[in-house]
């Protein structure tokens, strides 16, 4: 790709030489030839630049390099959401073979698009439909009657259980497991009236399924159950770290964030752009509003209203949780000053007797 192609994608300025050919997209530090391409749009990367072998950057328009110390300076705005259109550019994919590798096992009236790849050892389901220009990497389990949008990614490891839904350009990454059956158990496991001694646990069975809408991203090893009768669904845009668990009939918006470890029980209910923060837990029957925040390790147990940031154990807002916190801090001195005013008490009582 060449320089001047390169700023064109970006919206960015060009200063200096436009048909350098670019291979990669290095740190500053890592630049070794005139192929390479090094990214310096923060100012901790930009101080690297005055030793770094690179003759083509791209830097912040807000902290610009003079003119002509590169053969080529590619000048951006927008910071991270430029380094995404970046990265994006020089980003391959993950390598695999084209076509339908000989030990894939595929039922005969799975239905394929124009361009699908399926990796060694993969095993699809009957009656399943895969999208046009979609990447199924080895051993990769995909169940019966799964609809698979078009330009996916899924990587090793994937399970996807019977009747899943999933949109177009969506990414699983590997070990994640979408359409498990649900926690769900009769008598209710968290009444204590329910729940005595004696009492046989007998399961409730999943018969619904997981929906996930387009341009989804889910991290590795995540689990999403389906539901008990209707849908748990995952919306359009929002992006799932690892090690999530999301629990059966569990809806998600649109847009939202959910940081490495979550877990969110059966049946709650978040909103559009709401931001889980790692290790966060949300309990079952809930429900977090839009654009709510949840902060890290926090454990939710009431609804959450739109817009609010909430963190702690119970979660609560995050200005009361701080004030708590601080209170707390105190507390050693303000006992040190009780005993100390006890004291004075005391002996003003003493000479009070004499």
């Amino acid at each position: 790709m060449l320089t001047r192609d390169i700023a064109k994608a970006l919206a960015g300025r060009l200063d200096g030489d436009g048909a350098i050919e670019i291979e990669r997209l290095v740190h500053p530090a890592q630049a070794t030839g005139p192929s390479d391409l090094a990214l310096a749009i923060n100012t901790e990367a930009a101080v690297l630049l005055n030793g770094s072998k690179a003759q083509s950057i791209v830097v912040s328009a807000a902290n610009p390099v003079p003119s002509g110390s590169f053969r080529a300076i590619i000048a951006i705005d927008g910071g991270r959401l430029a380094l995404a259109k970046l990265t994006a550019l020089f980003d391959p994919g993950p390598a695999h073979e084209k076509g339908i590798h000989p030990t894939a096992i595929i039922a005969p009236d799975v239905k394929l698009g124009a361009g699908v790849s399926i990796g060694a050892y993969t095993v699809v389901g009957p009656r399943s439909h895969i999208g046009a220009d979609t990447t199924i990497m080895p051993h990769v389990t995909i169940g019966a009657d799964v609809t698979i949008g078009a330009q996916g990614v899924f990587h090793s490891g994937v399970r996807l259980g019977d009747r899943t839904i999933i949109g177009d350009r969506v990414i699983v990454h590997g070990n994640s497991v979408i359409g498990s059956d649900g926690f769900s158990y009769a008598p209710d496991l968290n009444s204590a009236t329910e729940f005595v001694p004696g009492v046989v646990v007998t399961r409730i069975h999943s018969l619904g399924i997981v929906e996930i809408a387009d341009d989804v991203e889910i991290g590795a090893c995540t689990t999403i159950d389906r539901a008990t009768l209707d849908s748990t669904r995952i919306g359009s845009g929002t992006k799932i770290d690892n090690h999530v668990h999301i629990g059966h009939n569990v809806i998600i918006g649109k847009s939202c964030l959910v940081c490495g470890k979550v877990g969110i029980a059966g049946s709650a209910t978040i909103g559009d752009r709401v931001r889980l923060g790692g290790g966060a837990g949300v309990g079952d029957h809930l429900r977090i509003d839009d654009a709510a925040v949840v902060g890290a390790a926090s454990m939710v147990a009431g609804n959450v209203a739109a817009g609010n940031f909430v963190s702690g154990l119970p979660a609560i807002l995050h200005k009361r949780a701080i004030e708590q916190f601080l209170y707390v801090g105190r507390l050693k001195r303000t006992h040190e000053k009780v005993e100390a005013l006890i004291e004075r008490l005391d002996a003003l009582e003493q000479t009070n007797k004499k």
